[in-house]
């Protein structure tokens, strides 16, 4: 249920009115401009406006999906109750774009929190904890709570940050990651740039006040809504291992790396303190919205290989140990669909002197590039997989019982401070042989 004050809204919002209810809400909806207004802001707050908007310019059906809670039917919007919802949704629409929404309450269960200074809290901002949020600010540490809808968002001080509604929160500054369980979709963060949809995700967030904004998913899906003050008003889908920097002055472009802790997602602020300083390739802006995960500490048994398939880990080669020098370096995932690009480059920026390793898969290829600056380890391998069955034919693979796993080669080479330039992972393809992209460690000397 809303607050809307007429009971024909549910009804209308689950399209399950009869002719006779559309006939009395559109009656309703005329007797008062009031009621028009009320009827407009709770379909803003229900985030219906856009998609009624975007059927008013390109004459389509309006669809939405809005959530687990609400069944979505292809069903189009009354004839005339849709007239007179555009028409005056065309003249509130720049008002509430305009003026920001009233806070309102939200209930949040706290489930962790270090060194958390929090204003505009009501109730005991302890651990297992009810807290009620509006308004507020997170002036130092880390807050981890639970909102109603089955949302659960971490904020990394400082933040300033405003609930719209239990599924609608406005970021005014500040870093958050978001997770959606089953009845979060919808979820949405408000910033003066654009709205981000949760279609069910985890994702981060940074928001600088009155300057770039930057977000990275993590997992499975979100929508990104430019604001009037962009150039361009085409929404942006991002799907897993995807990010982009936005602002209202700038516009969209890529954002090319997060950094990311071991074992969890996370969110840099500042440039990276670990050994890898930063990740980049020559790919350009261009449509691509990819990021390199830095995640230090993270090689290891069962780590994800690349940012763009979600099943090979990296695990010990068959009657081998898992090399006890390159666990707990700092992984880099890599783009599998990166492989084919012949003059692809990749430049690690290092802080310190480090050893960096190119997993290749063996036997396979050995690019130039790799043969003149690095050396193999000789005796040592790993393997990556489960892959797709139609990789069991690949001179590298072993077949086990959920998959092939394809064996890789260890190469290695001394360097940093500064930049290291890599290739691409192919002199040429090879007619009938899958291609595969290489992987990255990088461990700092200092920890060697």
């Amino acid at each position: 249920m809303t607050d809307f004050e007429n009971p024909l809204f549910d009804g209308w919002q689950e399209k399950k009115l009869t002719d006779e209810e559309e006939q009395q809400l559109c009656e309703w909806l005329n007797q008062d401009e009031q009621h028009m207004r009320q009827f407009v802001t709770a379909n803003i707050r229900e985030q219906q406006l856009r998609d009624a908007v975007r059927h008013l310019h390109h004459a389509d059906e309006v669809e939405r999906h809005v959530g687990a809670n609400r069944p979505v039917r292809d069903v189009k919007m009354p004839r005339m109750l849709y007239f007179i919802f555009a028409a005056a949704a065309t003249v509130l629409l720049a008002t509430w774009l305009v003026l920001p929404s009233r806070p309102v309450s939200v209930q949040a269960n706290v489930i962790a929190m270090t060194n958390a200074r929090l204003t505009g809290v009501d109730g005991n901002a302890a651990i297992g904890e009810m807290i009620s949020l509006g308004s507020f600010r997170l002036e130092t540490g880390t807050l981890e709570i639970m909102l109603p809808f089955n949302v659960r968002v971490q904020f990394v001080a400082p933040v300033e940050a405003t609930f719209e509604s239990g599924k609608r929160l406005r970021l005014l500054e500040g870093s958050m990651i978001a997770e959606a369980g089953n009845g979060g979709e919808g979820f949405t963060v408000v910033t003066n740039a654009g709205e981000i949809v949760d279609l069910g995700t985890r994702f981060g967030l940074e928001v600088e006040r009155d300057g770039e904004s930057r977000l990275a998913v993590f997992s499975g899906e979100v929508e990104f809504y430019p604001s009037s003050a962009m150039a361009s008003r085409e929404v942006v889908r991002l799907t897993e291992g995807e990010a982009l920097r936005f602002s209202a002055r700038a516009g969209l472009r890529r954002w090319q790396q997060v950094a990311i802790e071991a074992d969890r997602a996370g969110l840099s602020r500042v440039a990276h303190v670990g050994v890898v300083r930063e990740v980049h390739d020559n790919l350009g802006e261009g449509n691509l919205r990819p990021f390199y995960s830095v995640i230090q500490g993270g090689m290891k048994p069962g780590a994800l290989a690349f940012n763009d398939k979600p099943n090979p880990v990296w695990s010990a080669s068959v009657g081998e140990e898992f090399p006890a020098w390159l666990e707990g370096a700092d992984l880099i995932r890599t783009y599998y669909n990166f492989r084919y690009i012949e003059d692809y480059q990749l430049t690690l920026d290092l802080n310190e002197p480090a050893d960096v390793y190119v997993l290749i898969v063996s036997p396979g290829q050995v690019p130039n590039w790799l043969k003149e600056r690095f050396h193999p380890v000789e005796g040592a391998s790993i393997r990556a997989g489960s892959w797709h069955p139609g990789m069991g034919d690949h001179p590298a693979a072993t077949v086990e019982s959920d998959g092939p796993y394809l064996n890789f080669s260890i190469w290695k080479c001394e360097a940093g401070p500064g930049e290291l330039k890599l290739g691409a992972p192919l002199q040429h393809r090879v007619k009938g042989v899958h291609s595969l992209m290489y992987g990255l460690a990088v461990k700092a000397k200092s920890s060697s």
